[in-house]
């Protein structure tokens, strides 16, 4: 049954909200164990994270499992017109500024170029695991960077994130990503 993207938006958030501390922690470490064992990862020099929300898999432990790896990671930073950029974390010594979106995010530092990024782990909400299919968050932010970078995407999704199939319309500018991790 296909719906609206706003209605599964409102039920998956409706869903992470309501997942059980003990079940949150647990799925969300089998997800970053299975990410730093993958070959995406060991290859990375330098990996694009988010800075998370209280719904979203918290990042903190992969930003300092990368740096105590000798990682370089790269936050995202939202530009006007919906653009988004990668701003150099270094180490954890650049400022964070709250957005209007309630997102932590770089208040100044070097643009990293797309190319230099080997792997970007990308947020969502809702995902296919078999073809790579994400439903954002809805402002469009990770599909316009996306369209255009090569590097390695994967996403973790924990339980109430999953779907076997799309419930929401698949337009043709929503990126698919190379990989989605599920425990």
């Amino acid at each position: 049954m296909i719906t609206d993207k706003k209605t599964v938006r409102q039920t998956v958030i409706a869903q992470l909200k309501s997942l059980p501390k003990q079940q949150r922690r647990l799925e969300e470490q089998g997800l970053i164990d299975q990410l730093m064992a993958s070959s995406e990862w060991q290859r990375a020099a330098t990996v694009g994270l988010t800075m998370s929300t209280a719904i979203e898999l918290d990042t903190v432990p992969l930003i300092v499992a990368a740096l105590n790896a000798g990682k370089r990671v790269v936050i995202p930073q939202t530009r006007p017109n919906r653009k988004m950029v990668f701003i150099d974390y270094e180490a954890g010594h650049v400022p964070l500024k709250r957005t209007s979106y309630g997102i932590l995010e770089p208040e100044n530092g070097r643009e990293v170029p797309a190319d230099d990024i080997d792997l970007i782990i990308v947020p969502g909400l809702a995902f296919i695991p078999s073809d790579g299919t994400r439903l954002g968050f809805g402002a469009g932010y990770y599909d316009r960077y996306l369209a255009t970078y090569s590097g390695s995407t994967i996403a973790l999704a924990r339980s109430p994130q999953i779907y076997l199939t799309a419930e929401w319309p698949v337009e043709s500018f929503d990126v698919k990503l190379k990989r989605i991790i599920t425990n």
